[in-house]
């Protein structure tokens, strides 16, 4: 099985609310391996909308179903007849994704913005360690060591995207631990995207995020 997914997004390929969802999954569960969740958590997310459009508009989600019927109606519709959303981890994945970016952005930040980082009082250098140590509070995980492996490895193959997101959103909130954007914010994503591709050859060329460009999950945008 190939190590890299690609993901395309955009009102050329879908409903908006669709491109939240998968944008929302695919910085939760990033890898190859854990497609299945990527799947159920993006149709349940679309599901979720599905279930309030039903009981306001029913004649409008019989229109997405004719104009998108690609997508998998009936797994989404019977997810959209439950009560809940079973949604599991999201947010806490989403939230250990914007606490990696965190630690990315300070690593890359010269690369970046052509200035070094400024650290705050205590760290001494922009080691992953060292960094990883300001995220203890973000992800309730106290030891840096454990961070780096059950938040940032995890979280490289989806870093780029993880970095747009987190600069964008500090940009409106001035500093964000949780990913809480819009399932309809369409020029979130837009921009978002646009910016992560920017941030490909960063990541892909930086000798410390050991991770390869063949390993960066490709997120493309289509107008």
């Amino acid at each position: 099985m190939p190590s890299q997914l690609r993901l395309c997004l955009g009102p050329a390929l879908m409903p908006d609310f669709m491109t939240g969802a998968l944008f929302h999954a695919i910085l939760a569960w990033p890898t190859v391996k854990e497609t299945d969740s990527y799947q159920r958590i993006s149709e349940e997310l679309m599901a979720g909308v599905i279930r309030l459009a039903n009981a306001e508009d029913p004649v409008e989600v019989q229109w997405i179903k004719d104009e998108w019927p690609q997508f998998n109606w009936p797994s989404i519709e019977a997810r959209a007849q439950k009560p809940k959303s079973a949604l599991g981890y999201l947010n806490k994945r989403l939230t250990q994704r914007m606490a990696a970016a965190k630690v990315a952005i300070g690593k890359s930040h010269e690369q970046l913005f052509d200035e070094p980082v400024t650290l705050p009082k205590g760290v001494t250098s922009t080691s992953i360690n060292q960094l990883c140590q300001l995220i203890k509070t973000d992800v309730s995980i106290d030891n840096a060591e454990n961070i780096e492996k059950r938040v940032w490895r995890t979280s490289l193959p989806i870093i780029h995207l993880a970095m747009a997101a987190q600069l964008m959103l500090a940009g409106k909130f001035n500093d964000r631990t949780e990913f809480g954007a819009d399932l309809q914010d369409i020029e979130f994503y837009r921009d978002a995207v646009h910016l992560a591709g920017a941030f490909e050859l960063v990541v892909a060329n930086h000798p410390e995020f050991a991770v390869k460009g063949d390993q960066l999950t490709q997120i493309r945008w289509f107008e």
